[in-house]
């Protein structure tokens, strides 16, 4: 996955020359880019020197509204804060690891809550429904991956328990597996129909079917894969002085 640096630069021959591989090998720098942004202002505002307003500001001056360098952010910010910020560019910016938004946003009076993630991005998939479900992207490391699962294929149908479902939508697939974790996925791919082993991932609260956890008496259960951060989150106030600090 690339930094947000290195989407920016590439972002003529990758971001916007998309592929099914696309997810996997880049990143929005807008959206991420806002993101790294956000957490500069909240970092900033938290130690109460400056904001990311001022070094706006701060910059058009130095730049004189022309070109900007990534030294002058650096300079201006190490003016303006009294210290470098040159170790969180080069985490936020030049690395790939999780921004530190739940830690900025408590010290401003608001906690993260994440939401239980949907059957998509618990497969790792993104996908297309028109009267069944048509694979656009295949997440690396997911379930669909594991499962034998490309980009292009049709999902058709599914067997649970020797029992065969045809499916329109992806809704279709917890409805039919019930409390099942083990089924098997029919897909069409180049006019061949493939059976493709899937374990469905448990949701949040350790579920992996649609409305019920009870276990069948005498399996095994199949073993548990790794959880995808959560992708949609919403906001809470937990200290509304320290928000509209924030916020005037």
């Amino acid at each position: 996955m690339q930094t947000v640096a290195q989407a920016s630069f590439d972002a003529w021959v990758k971001y916007y020359r998309q592929d099914e591989n696309t997810p996997n090998s880049t990143v929005s720098y807008y959206t991420k880019g806002s993101l790294v942004a956000l957490c500069l202002d909240l970092a900033l505002r938290r130690e109460g020197k400056t904001t990311l307003d001022a070094v706006m500001r701060a910059l058009w001056a130095r730049t004189a509204g022309g070109p900007m360098a990534e030294a002058d952010l650096r300079a201006v910010l190490e003016q303006l804060a009294g210290r470098s910020f040159d170790s969180e560019l080069a985490q936020w910016v030049h690395g790939t690891s999780e921004l530190p938004l739940a830690d900025l946003l408590a010290a401003h009076g608001v906690t993260l809550k994440a939401e239980a993630p949907q059957l998509a991005q618990r497969l790792g998939l993104r996908v297309a429904e028109n009267h069944s479900v048509q694979i656009k992207a295949v997440l690396r490391g997911g379930a669909a991956e594991n499962a034998g699962m490309a980009a292009g294929d049709e999902w058709l149908g599914l067997e649970v328990q020797g029992q065969g479902w045809r499916i329109g939508k992806l809704d279709d697939v917890t409805f039919y597996a019930g409390a099942e974790t083990a089924l098997t996925a029919i897909v069409a791919r180049d006019g061949r129909l493939l059976r493709l082993p899937l374990t469905l991932p448990p949701t949040a609260g350790g579920k992996a079917g649609a409305a019920t956890t009870t276990k069948t008496r005498g399996k095994t259960a199949p073993a548990q894969q790794a959880q995808p951060a959560a992708d949609t989150i919403s906001l809470a106030p937990t200290d509304t002085a320290a928000l509209g600090r924030w916020l005037a």
